[in-house]
């Protein structure tokens, strides 16, 4: 009967790997985490259901970005009741998105704006049949110290109390399901596939400083296809993003001080191809979505397996050969530290707001948030918590740079998953691996030597 129904509503023959699994669950009204890879079909497991059941289904999403494009495809679809409300849009458009919402099957709001009451008060009166955490991994990563309001996800969940939870993910650490169950009072059937992605291989490589990094990493970009470069700041991003355009490239940027047009206008060049590259800061990379990424590279670290794992998963979802290579220096490992310890909220900083003392005013309107759930022992505890599993993280990801095992085993076992079968293209540490050859063509109109102007008509 199942079959049936994806026949019907989407022309597939069969599921991908969990899909099923996880549809029956919803169907059944079992609250569950989904753990697929990235590319594996997430959005069909709540999609299918939604169709079958004929209510409401709420996606509570973190990007823009990730809105956008889910709408874009339902559209494409031929679904008309769709609405999505976010900062990108303007009063008019907004306020168009507002009149849908009675008629939609498909709700995309963040966080940030259902908590505010006077946008509550236009959902709360609607049937919801299901409440889909996108990217679910954003409640233990960015929850209480970045975006404080995945924190208060609970008070969502408990006024539908009808309605089914799916949380989805392509990367969950293993304290995901406790933090879930915690803030949303629900117990959670886990159907998990494994998190490691076959086609993509995996290369590490030390350098002495920067200037290293970027003599290897710009004649590299001449032949990596379509790639993202992750970088740890909005300064880097701009500075490497000119080196690559001074170099020959057009190259597109994204990060979280951009405006919403400039961040779609850069995404739909990237796409179409307009563009070859993108430097991107990692919070906004998750919301580029292109299925031909040939080429991930980290110029610095990421700060965490999942963090990782997550960024690395945009290569290669077209299921087609991919690598990711990471790049690091010595300093990288206090930039990083910095960047990573220095603006948290710590126990200190939670006593202090306790006794009114002051506080920067970025700690103390998170705490504002939080403080409306949680007590002072809590919040000691919480960021206790918080501080503990980001320094575990951080030295798994110093270690990476080191080691001299599979890098793909070591990064899984994190996740408490083990390493059935080996790609024949798994890492640098257990074979040789060559380096993807896609020409991207120099775009920047500048004046070329005789040897480029040779090279670039025998270019493809």
């Amino acid at each position: 009967m199942l079959h049936e129904d994806l026949k019907k509503w989407f022309g597939f023959e069969s599921f991908k790997p969990g899909q099923e699994e996880i549809i029956n669950n919803v169907l059944n009204n079992v609250d569950t985490l989904g753990i697929l890879p990235t590319g594996s079909g997430k959005s069909l497991c709540y999609q299918l259901p939604t169709y079958i059941k004929q209510k409401t289904t709420l996606v509570i999403s973190p990007l823009i970005s990730l809105m956008d494009d889910q709408v874009m495809q339902l559209k494409l679809q031929g679904e008309k009741n769709v609405c999505c409300i976010h900062s990108g849009m303007d009063e008019n458009e907004k306020q168009q998105n507002i009149n849908c919402l009675k008629q939609s099957k498909f709700i995309f709001l963040s966080p940030e704006f259902i908590l505010q009451s006077y946008n509550f008060k236009l959902i709360k009166d609607l049937t919801i049949g299901m409440i889909v955490l996108d990217e679910a991994h954003c409640l233990s990563e960015w929850g209480y110290d970045f975006r404080p309001h995945y924190a208060l996800i609970g008070k969502i969940v408990n006024h539908f109390q009808e309605a089914t939870v799916l949380a989805l993910t392509a990367t969950a650490p293993s304290y995901l399901t406790f933090d879930l169950e915690q803030i949303l009072n629900k117990s959670f059937s886990v159907i998990k596939n494994s998190m490691n992605r076959d086609n993509i291989s995996l290369t590490h490589k030390n350098f002495a400083d920067d200037d290293e990094k970027l003599k290897w990493l710009l004649p590299t970009l001449e032949q990596s296809g379509p790639t993202i470069i992750y970088v740890s700041s909005k300064k880097m991003c701009l500075s490497l993003a000119q080196s690559i355009y001074n170099y020959g490239f057009l190259t597109g940027i994204y990060h979280g001080d951009l405006s919403y047009q400039e961040r779609h206008t850069v995404q739909h060049q990237f796409i179409n191809n307009e563009i070859p590259i993108i430097v991107a800061t990692s919070a906004f990379g998750m919301g580029i979505n292109k299925k031909d990424i040939r080429t991930i590279i980290h110029f610095h670290l990421s700060t965490s397996p999942s963090s990782y794992m997550q960024e690395i998963g945009r290569a290669g979802r077209d299921g087609k050969q991919s690598q990711a290579i990471s790049l690091y220096q010595p300093d990288d490992s206090y930039l990083l530290e910095t960047l990573l310890f220095t603006d948290i909220i710590n126990i200190e900083d939670v006593n202090a707001y306790e006794l009114s003392q002051f506080l920067p005013p970025e700690k103390s309107d998170i705490l504002d948030v939080l403080r409306t759930q949680y007590t002072f022992a809590q919040l000691r505890n919480i960021f206790d918590m918080a501080y503990k599993r980001k320094k575990t993280g951080y030295i798994r990801m110093l270690g990476y740079k080191n080691i001299d095992q599979c890098r793909r085993s070591y990064l899984i076992e994190f996740f408490d998953e083990s390493l059935v079968e080996k790609p024949e293209l798994c890492c640098d540490n257990d074979c040789e691996l060559k380096l993807i050859n896609i020409i991207n063509r120099k775009k920047v109109k500048r004046k070329m030597d005789f040897n480029e102007k040779i090279q670039n008509l025998f270019k493809k």
